[in-house]
């Protein structure tokens, strides 16, 4: 693999945590702990285009980096290439995110907040199932199981922390919004750790 697209894969969630960052420090509105990360980009949400512009880039960067993994011609196993091909949906599904905006809170339900629900729920299904089968695709090269166990653990507690955020913003709990970065940052991290995997290269395949 050109070492452009590991680094490509450690840079797009280096972005996109900074733009949480930064978006909720340029609002004195907002709460980490009780707001959801879309509500920086919703229609009419202050420095909306800022958010559009470092969600995008990472949007695009985790997409690119996905095209760049399903082309590794050093992994061949289906399991790993359907994972970088999710991850490639990953981004294109975030992409349409931004456009489809989530609904403010407390609002008649629209349509574009109806599907940007759904993106979501999509998204979240497929960031599970990537890091499980990416993991599992590990098992295969030496001295990786380590990083399937990771993969395995960052899948539980994204499932975990992802239903307590689900919940929360469903009741209106003043927490929603720290569970829903746990779940991400936890898929954040997992990306930055999996892209430097590639960047350093040289996996040997375990022998049959």
């Amino acid at each position: 693999m050109k070492k452009i697209y590991p680094l490509i894969g450690i840079l797009g969630p280096i972005i996109y945590i900074l733009a949480v960052f930064v978006g909720g420090a340029l609002r004195h509105d907002y709460s980490a702990l009780y707001n959801a990360i879309s509500e920086l980009s919703m229609a009419n949400a202050p420095n909306k285009l800022l958010m559009d512009i470092l969600f995008g880039l990472y949007n695009v960067f985790i997409l690119i980096f996905g095209v760049g993994a399903f082309l590794d011609p050093d992994f061949k196993s289906k399991k790993f290439k359907s994972g970088a091909l999710m991850l490639f949906v990953i981004g294109v599904l975030g992409l349409m995110v931004l456009v489809f905006t989530q609904d403010p809170r407390g609002t008649p339900a629209t349509l574009f907040g109806t599907l940007h629900i759904a993106l979501s729920g999509v998204t979240a299904a497929l960031t599970i199932i990537s890091v499980i089968v990416i993991g599992l695709s590990f098992k295969d090269y030496v001295g990786m199981k380590s990083f399937s166990w990771y993969s395995y653990l960052t899948a539980i507690f994204i499932f975990l922390s992802g239903g307590a955020g689900a919940a929360s913003i469903a009741v209106n709990s003043p927490f929603g919004g720290l569970f829903e970065r746990i779940t991400i940052f936890l898929f954040m991290v997992w990306v930055i750790v999996f892209s430097y995997i590639l960047y350093k290269g040289n996996l040997k395949p375990v022998p049959k």
